[in-house]
């Protein structure tokens, strides 16, 4: 294989470039494939092809401007071969599978470098990896170090296992888009949240440059009138960055109102500018946002579920296929049926906790079945319940005396206190303890008790605490934790049910605690998530 040409001998025919040359490498780049880590979905399919063809060498080989570049491989070391001496590279000018039956006795590779030596490339099979509008990228292929035949049973096989890798690669783009859709989605709705409200865009001195409708309507003069106004004199307030502040407000004929005043910092333009928000404090109002907000988290939900559900799906469906279609040896059909059972748990787990979702969003407060509740037998019921023994006795239970009896819905408020201890144990050492305290506590007036779960895991950026509660987000710190991101969105339906409070207090490796706040009796409305 390390055996050279002599003078005498011609040079490896080098594969022409397609006519869509361009595009395709475009194409290439566009997928972010090329020089990532080993993926274990296309090493399975590498490991199948040599299982099932019986040969030594299997690659999912990317042919890149001047190389091939290997994905996934099997039998072989080198990463990447030039692509002047690549076999794949003649492969992509093909429609079909590309059969080297004698690599020898073939004069485009009789003298390749590849294939020259004891141990060299002599058979290959390549079927072209299609993503879409003719774009070929590369191969699956199968290399062994004898000529051998290669019938049109394993040219189908062959074939059907570059769509799966085709397949795998849709699936990481779609899940690309979708953190792409995500932000964007976050983005807008962050827009669409402030547009029901008063908005005022600032200069970094607090001067209105422009401004909504609403803000129109809310101040009572139209925007060319409040631009190059002081919006201290409309807000109340000096403008500065704050999350939430309640005071007075200012109209321009100088009549007053309560207003909630947020006001963040953006970058236009590459200069610092100020986004105040001022919301009336009106009940109808407050609710037809409540109502609003609602719809497009239901909106969001569902959209991303499309997405999510796909994933599994495909996976069930394309290895349940080759199941049907082509014989296994044991041990391959025992890996093919266990990725399948896998993926269907997956989806069965990502469909309840939908279905829970929607029931909860759906019913609000009407759908709850309030019942007495002893909050610390519960809690020791989910520490009985915790399949890990381990697990369980890592919960440091604290109750306090004096608890006021709670009027909730039993089954709920023990799947929000399950879903937070659970990723409380989840995202810390195996060895540290996690805190639960329950105690009394009155909140505006109004009694209730709280339940706090402090752990002493990696903790969260105050980014992380902004999207924990978006459904399918989940905390990449821990990629091998299980669950599909929907726990603490039903955490919050749950206690929003209730018109409870949830607060997280968290910071990068110093833990998180997280507090539920449930009132004596049950009541509707919107929980506080901080």
């Amino acid at each position: 294989m390390n055996e050279t040409p002599t003078n005498h001998d011609p040079a490896p025919t080098s594969a022409p470039l397609p006519p869509d040359e361009a595009r395709r490498h475009a194409v290439l780049l566009d997928l972010n494939l090329l020089d990532t880590p080993p993926q274990a979905s296309f090493d399975r399919i590498t490991r199948m092809a040599t299982h099932l063809f019986k040969v030594p060498i299997a690659l999912v080989s990317l042919v890149d401007t001047d190389r091939q570049w290997f994905k996934s491989r099997v039998g072989v070391t080198l990463t990447e071969t030039p692509r002047s001496v690549s076999f794949c590279a003649h492969a992509i000018l093909q429609d079909d599978v590309m059969v080297v039956r004698d690599a020898r006795a073939d004069a485009r590779f009789a003298n390749n470098p590849l294939v020259r030596g004891e141990t060299a490339a002599r058979f290959y099979a390549g079927s072209p990896i299609d993503v879409g509008d003719g774009m070929r990228i590369g191969t699956l292929c199968i290399i062994d170090s004898v000529p051998r035949e290669f019938s049109d049973a394993d040219r189908a096989m062959l074939r059907d296992l570059a769509g799966m890798v085709a397949g795998e690669i849709a699936t990481i783009e779609l899940r690309a888009a979708c953190e792409r859709e995500r932000s964007s989605a976050r983005a807008l709705r962050t827009l669409l949240e402030h547009l029901p409200d008063a908005v005022l865009l600032l200069d970094a001195g607090g001067r209105i440059l422009s401004c909504n409708p609403a803000a129109e309507a809310l101040f009572g003069s139209p925007c060319s009138v409040l631009t190059g106004q002081s919006s201290a004199l409309l807000i109340g307030m000096a403008p500065q960055v704050v999350s939430r502040h309640e005071g007075t407000a200012r109209r321009v004929d100088g009549s007053s109102f309560a207003a909630e005043i947020s006001i963040t910092e953006m970058t236009l333009d590459e200069h610092v500018h100020l986004v105040a928000t001022v919301r009336d404090m009106d009940g109808l109002r407050a609710e037809r946002e409540r109502v609003r907000a609602a719809n497009q988290r239901r909106h969001d939900y569902f959209r991303t579920a499309s997405h999510e559900l796909r994933t599994p799906m495909a996976s069930i469906l394309g290895f349940s296929e080759l199941l049907l279609k082509r014989e296994f040896d044991p041990a391959t059909g025992r890996e093919l049926i266990d990725i399948i059972h896998r993926q269907a748990t997956r989806l069965i787990g990502l469909v309840n906790q939908m279905l829970d979702l929607a029931r909860i969003d759906a019913g609000g407060a009407a759908q709850l079945q309030p019942t007495l509740l002893d909050l610390a037998d519960m809690m020791a019921k989910i520490q009985g319940a915790l399949a890990n023994d381990a697990h369980a006795a890592r919960i440091a239970l604290a109750v306090a005396p004096g608890l006021p009896p709670v009027t909730a819905d039993a089954a709920r408020v023990q799947q929000a206190l399950g879903n937070i201890v659970n990723n409380a144990l989840a995202y810390s050492a195996p060895d540290s303890i996690v805190d639960v305290s329950i105690s009394q506590q009155e909140r505006a007036g109004q009694a209730g008790a709280a339940v706090r779960v402090r752990d002493q895991g990696v903790g969260m950026t105050p980014e992380q605490r902004k999207q924990v509660y978006d459904a399918f987000w989940r905390a990449n710190a821990l990629p091998d934790v299980p669950g599909n991101g929907l726990g603490m969105t039903i955490v919050r339906e749950i206690v929003s049910a209730h018109g409870g409070v949830i607060e997280i207090v968290s910071a990068p490796g110093d833990g998180t605690e997280v507090a539920l706040w449930l009132p004596a009796r049950a009541g509707v409305g919107d929980a506080a998530a901080v």
